[in-house]
């Protein structure tokens, strides 16, 4: 009985379909011509993906020398955006971004930062060049606590006691190219602050 009644539905499914079947050809077509506009709107709103963050650093980070009445001090500038924070000698003073109204020059509205504005975009400039180098170095790892040029093509850097050197130069070896953005070649003398012994890592 039951397989008496499946067949009389699927003999009356298929008369609805041949008497409408120009219907369901246009209501297909519809779907589909719906369902491609909605793919390809989908497509162009996707955003760019982001550029993979450089290694050590959640956000971009800079350690700077520079100098004040004070004498020399390290400034701390970090940026998750267009706005960059500025601590000097572990005190914030304040903030910086560019003018698109002053040709992208730097600007701030701090006091305390106004008389270092121009050393620190002077030296934000030249960062990624090999000359500012030590400056994303520092900002990048911790555990280096300072640096130094022993010459043109080596930089000394020291990190700190606690900090296993081999772990450390080896991790530096396979990351900090990802860091490079020159081509010069560059040997960074790796050592802990309290040992002579020292390890070269070379860049390029």
């Amino acid at each position: 009985m039951e397989t008496k009644e499946i067949s009389h539905c699927l003999l009356k499914l298929g008369k609805w379909a041949v008497k409408y079947r120009r219907g369901l050809l246009m209501g297909g077509i519809l779907s589909f011509s719906v369902t491609a506009a909605y793919l390809l709107s989908s497509k162009k709103k996707q955003v760019s993906p982001l550029q993979p963050k450089k290694i050590g650093i959640d956000m971009e980070r800079y350690v700077f020398d520079i100098q004040t009445d004070g004498g020399l001090k390290a400034a701390v500038v970090e940026s998750g955006g267009d706005c960059y924070t500025v601590t000097l000698d572990g005190r914030y003073i304040g903030s910086m971004w560019r003018d698109e109204e002053r040709v992208m020059q730097w600007n701030t509205l701090d006091e305390e930062l106004t008389p270092h504005l121009s050393d620190i975009a002077s030296l934000l400039s030249e960062a990624f060049s090999r000359k500012g180098f030590p400056s994303l170095l520092k900002g990048a790892y911790p555990e280096i606590i300072s640096t130094g040029w022993k010459s043109t093509e080596t930089l000394e850097v020291v990190i700190s006691p606690e900090t296993d050197l081999e772990v450390f130069s080896t991790f530096l070896k396979d990351e900090v190219l990802n860091l490079v953005d020159f081509g010069e070649h560059l040997d960074l003398m790796v050592k802990k602050a309290d040992n002579a012994y020292f390890v070269i890592v070379g860049v390029n």
